[in-house]
């Protein structure tokens, strides 16, 4: 789980090499969220590891104060005692900052199929969190039918900033610790399917930032949200792109939330839900 995962996509134009975005790594072509600014629902899956330190490898949003949304990708096969959720910071160097709760269970959906559809995952945590309103606050999730192409979207994460990782340069560079954000458009499914996406399903939705934009290793999990009359809310949660980050012309895959929203609604209780809203 904590290494890069390498997978051959097959289209019927052309072979892809892709990468599963479940490593530690950092956002493509974004910028620092500013100091003293937060994305309060934005959290940080870490793994517990036998150096007894607690390492990022996936992003997440919160849905409500013990339940977190990710990507199936993101949990399959780990041991959910060695899981936490960091939220209320920006920096990961900061983490004392924050708020660290233990993962007690996950539940990954039953139609997951790697690198094609239901990439989807819903974690409980205890102690639930403190919605702040400020550092800490849920997402909504986006309700409003089917997300066409074109429409403006940003992706937020502690994911590779460069296309791929260099060696011999200090982490720093590779992979910052603050907060990246980046705002680029989503495409139709069908112009995805065109740029070699072929087994595109309905439960996905894609974006592009060609040249030198797009989600990379450790953004996996992580929310792509819109901005509504109403305010921000989720379409997306990463899933899986290029093996060399916003380089070709070739879209990010995110799963399309909206597409689970009954999915969700049943696994929520009402007394937990407080900001989110699933019609």
């Amino acid at each position: 789980m904590m290494r890069k995962k390498k997978t051959y996509y097959v289209s019927q134009k052309l072979f892809l090499l892709v990468q599963r975005l479940n490593s530690t790594g950092r956002v493509v072509g974004g910028v620092s969220v500013p100091d003293g600014q937060y994305v309060p629902y934005q959290v940080s899956l870490q793994y517990f590891t036998r150096n007894h330190e607690y390492q990022h490898f996936c992003g997440g949003s919160i849905l409500s104060a013990n339940r977190i949304l990710t990507a199936a990708h993101c949990c399959k096969g780990l041991n959910p005692q060695r899981m936490f959720v960091l939220a209320g910071i920006r920096d990961l160097n900061n983490s004392k900052n924050g708020v660290r709760s233990q993962v007690i269970h996950y539940e990954i959906h039953p139609n997951y199929e790697e690198l094609r559809t239901s990439d989807i995952a819903l974690i409980t945590i205890d102690p639930p969190f403190d919605l702040n309103g400020i550092s800490i606050a849920a997402v909504e999730v986006y309700n409003q039918g089917f997300v066409l192409g074109g429409v403006k979207v940003t992706l937020t994460g502690w994911g590779l900033r460069l296309p791929v990782q260099f060696p011999f340069v200090p982490d720093g560079v590779n992979y910052p610790n603050v907060l990246q954000t980046m705002t680029y458009n989503t495409i139709s499914n069908r112009e995805c399917r065109n740029k070699g996406i072929a087994d595109l399903t309905a439960t996905e939705i894609c974006a592009e930032g060609f040249p030198f934009k797009g989600a990379c290793s450790g953004d996996s999990g992580g929310p792509l949200v819109l901005t509504t009359a109403q305010g921000v809310r989720q379409v997306g949660i990463v899933s899986y792109g290029l093996f060399i980050c916003g380089i070709f012309d070739v879209p990010d895959v995110y799963t399309r939330v909206s597409e689970f929203k009954l999915w969700l609604r049943e696994r929520i209780s009402p007394n937990s839900i407080r900001k989110v809203q699933i019609k």
